[in-house]
């Protein structure tokens, strides 16, 4: 019996190194996307962003407010504005990306504790830049208002520094981030959208092997084999066998050496990874299995999951709550793998969870393993009867 399946895994295996298509997706693909997509965000964070300053001011306090927004990491104040106007000229030619008004008297109004407004435009577009760029120009401005309210209080009370500041802030406001402390953009999408590759190359790559026996690639040249007229179980097992371990060895790649050469946050055990690993691959091969009983030419499911790839990658949920999406959206995204494997995956390797917090997901990757594992036996139950003209793909 074993023989028999080793013997199904086996074929299986070594013909899908001999189809260029197959070997483009279920080779080729895990490794390029796992490298190619990272490249992009090695730098991690926003930082030097173009920006200007229109300083109506021209006082000391403006100087002081301006040379601190360009110490900072995130922006780089490229030029200093006299009016809006050519602020508002220089972002609209996106020389700049935003710039903060500084306005008149604000020194004079500062020494008189009198409030004043400091004004920051951002190109609002650019949702990372808009984010950075105004989270910079705040924090300048609170600080050189903050340090002139202390020299106020510490003056006018004759108290010491520190205990002017606490009267300042007394109640003061530590964030700490957690599981991405750098709060690193490639550290947030990269380890969803690697699941989210792994379940596409392996479902499309199933469809591209052929599910249906008289459609299969290399029925043609292998008509009176062994192992393409073996008994249901052993065929459908055999060949779910050699694409679960295969994608075992993709998973192990990207745990052990993407994580480790892109510096993304590793704190998985071994044991729930081993489980996850388990679970998600027998949901993900079960539904493609199923996938590949629909369509008589391979060609087909490469286009339709092509072309899906987007809105699979958005109902996974991580780039968008879920409460916030329509709720046929959501009862939709049930019918993807990676609806739950994105978040396990996410809390097992970023937040170090164990089984059991991540067990519900868990479960329901299990249950969609079941029920597509029964659906396509059964639909390979009914190819099998079915008539073909013939016998290729």
């Amino acid at each position: 019996m074993i023989s028999r399946l080793l013997k199904v895994t086996l074929t299986e295996w070594k013909q899908f190194f001999t189809d260029p298509a197959a070997v483009l997706l279920l080779v080729v693909a895990g490794v390029l996307y796992a490298f190619y997509y990272p490249t992009a965000y090695v730098n991690q964070t926003v930082s030097k962003v173009p920006v200007g300053v229109v300083d109506l001011d021209h006082s000391a306090k403006s100087r002081e407010l301006v040379r601190m927004a360009s110490a900072t990491q995130q922006v780089e104040v490229k030029a200093v504005y006299n009016d809006m106007l050519e602020a508002e000229t220089a972002m609209a030619r996106e020389d700049i990306f935003g710039f903060m008004v500084i306005p008149e008297n604000m020194e004079k109004d500062l020494l008189n504790k009198k409030p004043t407004k400091v004004n920051i435009f951002t190109h609002g577009a650019y949702v990372m830049l808009h984010g950075t760029i105004g989270t910079a120009f705040a924090t300048c401005a609170l600080t050189v208002g903050a340090v002139s309210k202390v020299k106020a209080i510490a003056l006018g009370k004759q108290v010491p520094s520190a205990k002017a500041m606490a009267m300042r802030d007394p109640i003061p406001i530590s964030i700490q981030t957690m599981y991405n402390n750098t709060g690193s953009y490639s550290n947030y999408v990269v380890p969803s959208v690697l699941v989210v590759i792994l379940q596409q190359s392996l479902i499309i790559g199933i469809c591209i092997m052929g599910g249906a026996r008289g459609h299969r690639r290399f029925r043609r040249n292998y008509r009176y084999s062994e192992v393409e007229n073996e008994s249901l179980p052993y065929r459908y097992l055999g060949r779910a066998l050699a694409y679960f371990l295969h994608y075992c060895c993709f998973i192990l790649f990207y745990h052990c050496f993407i994580y480790n050469l892109f510096d993304f946050p590793r704190r998985g055990e071994l044991l729930p990874m081993v489980v996850f690993a388990a679970v998600f691959l027998s949901s993900v091969i079960n539904f493609g299995m199923c996938i590949s009983q629909v369509f008589l030419r391979r060609e087909s499911s490469m286009q339709l999951f092509l072309n899906f790839s987007i809105p699979i990658l958005f109902l996974a949920n991580f780039s968008w709550p879920a409460y916030l999406m329509p709720s046929w959206m959501v009862w939709l995204s049930y019918i993807l793998p990676s609806t739950f494997a994105v978040p396990a995956w996410l809390s097992i390797e970023q937040m170090g969870a164990d089984i059991y917090d991540v067990a519900p997901k868990l479960y329901l990757l299990a249950i969609q393993a079941v029920f597509y594992l029964v659906l396509g036996l059964f639909l390979t139950h009914l190819r099998d009867k079915t008539h073909f003209k013939t016998g290729d793909m």
